[in-house]
């Protein structure tokens, strides 16, 4: 195919409609959907007309040939039937039917497929045990690092269609999903480098605004340094807050206390390269994506990195060693029994983090007699508990979260499973007061334990909202060996109300301060104490 360095806008609309195009055929086509054809293959031989065409009727010609080259569609009575179980989510297939466009014979094939659409076991997708996508016999294409133009281009088309049809969250990405093709196509086509493709596909990513598309990549970790200051940040109230530092003897020691706001970095101020970093960071909301920067702002290319910080009212330059990665020992893990302890003779506390769930019953039965239990749930948790945990604070089963799994008789519909139930262990349940802690480092699994805990009788959540990524995940492979993904399963609570972008709500808004981490507090763990010893009323 002709080398593309740019798209002009009639390219990049040609080509989104053929990507448009080839993936309705890809999960609707009999032929197509059912394996019959090297679909990756036919995508690159259109391509070269699809650059070349200068008019949207030809286009349209071009299109509706290619497809009546695929054969019949046969008559498929079964697809008129209504699905037995309530949809949550219908197809968008509006698109399709732009005049603007296409034409009025290739709008007429492409219904037709839809009303007629494959009925069988879909080659290139399946559901896992959980009820998520699966995306079967997709070519990695892993050599070369930087993939050909056509293969670029594929990339984009391939993501943009799984996420239209198998996506549950699809309405409310903003901006609208259906203009993210035009849009990043010709981003796609100039990335002649594998970093400019890597950014491309972070761009990508971003655009779907869920903590579960992420891209972990070996040139890109290059790329961010080698080197790593030995300190720890937070955004609070869009500051770059430090909230610890590593002082073992085995790091170098930077000249940094908690509760330091850090404003520059080697000259540029934190607000800047947090502007230039937000539009290719994946995350659900922007606590998440402010999160992920957080993690990052320290690695670099040097041994030594200039910081300007606020501490007590003054700012301070500093200058500050980094050590390289790989040549000191990890953070030492901590002692076994940190999993739970008491924080005060009548309040238990349970790290989830380290939880192990063959521990669960001695946990409880340590704290039986206990006003209150702490649940941190700041980080993900050691093992899957979500089950067996809410069991022991529960006297009757209880509803906690309802679903939507995508339906593989009909691409794009998404239908509705019947709540799920939580249920009681044997023995007297616990009676006193759950408080649970999170935040925006709270994410998949954590949220899906909280909203279990917090479906118990005496729990409430405390700290702010977390990250909004619930759902199993889904893996999405890219030309250039590339792996990412998305939330497969819709995840709602009883009521429907949605977890994905906006996060768990805590019933108790708290966030640690500047004054609370110079002072070596843990702010939401003290109020949390409080909540209980003092037996403080609060509305959930």
């Amino acid at each position: 195919m002709p080398v593309v360095a740019a798209l002009t806008p009639q390219q990049a609309d040609n080509v989104a409609a053929l990507g448009q195009v080839w993936g309705l055929l890809k999960y609707f086509h009999p032929a197509v959907a059912a394996g019959q054809h090297d679909w990756d293959a036919e995508f690159l031989g259109q391509l070269p007309a699809m650059l070349a065409c200068r008019a949207t009727a030809e286009r349209s010609r071009m299109l509706s040939a290619w497809v009546s080259s695929l054969g019949p569609v046969p008559v498929c009575p079964a697809c008129a039937a209504p699905p037995p179980v309530p949809v949550g989510l219908a197809p968008d297939l509006r698109w399709s039917q732009d005049h603007h466009r296409f034409s009025a014979a290739l709008r007429q094939q492409l219904a037709f497929i839809v009303a007629n659409r494959y009925q069988g076991t879909p080659y290139y997708v399946s559901a896992a045990e959980a009820g998520n996508p699966v995306f079967a016999h997709e070519e990695a294409y892993a050599a070369p690092a930087c993939p050909p133009p056509g293969l670029r281009l594929l990339a984009i088309c391939r993501y943009w269609n799984m996420v239209h049809y198998f996506y549950p969250y699809r309405i409310g990405i903003a901006p609208a999903w259906a203009s993210t093709l035009p849009q990043l196509l010709p981003r796609f086509a100039a990335a002649a480098t594998p970093l400019a493709y890597r950014h491309a596909v972070l761009a990508l990513c971003t655009r779907l605004q869920d903590g579960h598309a992420t891209l972990r990549d070996p040139l890109l970790e290059a790329e961010d340094g080698d080197y790593y200051l030995a300190a720890a940040l937070q955004f609070l109230d869009d500051q770059a807050v430090v909230i610890r530092v590593r002082r073992d003897g085995l790091t170098p020691a930077p000249p940094l206390e908690p509760g330091d706001v850090l404003t520059h970095i080697d000259g540029t101020s934190v607000a800047e390269l947090v502007r230039q970093r937000l539009p290719e960071t994946p995350g659900s909301n922007r606590a998440a994506q402010l999160r992920t920067i957080a993690q990052n702002l320290f690695y670099g290319h040097t041994s030594q990195v200039s910081v300007q910080v606020e501490r007590a009212g003054k700012s301070l330059r500093l200058d500050c060693p980094r050590f390289k990665l790989g040549t000191v020992p990890p953070v030492r893990p901590p002692a076994a029994d940190s999993m739970y302890r008491f924080l005060t003779p009548q309040v238990g506390y349970v790290d989830l983090a380290r939880v192990q769930k063959a521990k669960l019953p001695r946990i409880v039965q340590a704290f039986a007699q206990t006003k209150g239990i702490v649940i941190d749930l700041r980080g993900y948790p050691g093992e899957f508990v979500t089950r067996q945990l809410p069991g022991y604070f529960l006297q009757q089963p209880t509803l906690f979260a309802t679903y939507t799994q995508f339906d593989p008789q009909y691409p794009g519909r998404f239908l509705a499973t019947p709540a799920d139930t939580l249920l009681p262990q044997a023995g007297t349940p616990y009676g006193g007061r759950l408080v649970v802690l999170v935040n925006e480092g709270s994410l998949s699994q954590a949220e899906y334990t909280a909203m279990a805990l917090r479906a118990t009788p005496h729990c409430l959540l405390l700290g702010s909202p977390t990250a909004g990524a619930d759902g199993k995940v889904s893996r999405i492979s890219l030309p250039g060996g590339l792996a990412t993904g998305f939330s497969g399963l819709g995840v709602y609570y009883p009521d429907g109300r949605a977890t994905e972008r906006v996060g768990l709500r805590p019933d108790i808004r708290v966030r640690p301060t500047s004054a609370g981490l110079r002072a070596g507090h843990d702010e939401l763990r003290d109020r949390a104490v409080e909540l209980i010893t003092q037996a403080l009323p609060v509305a959930k």
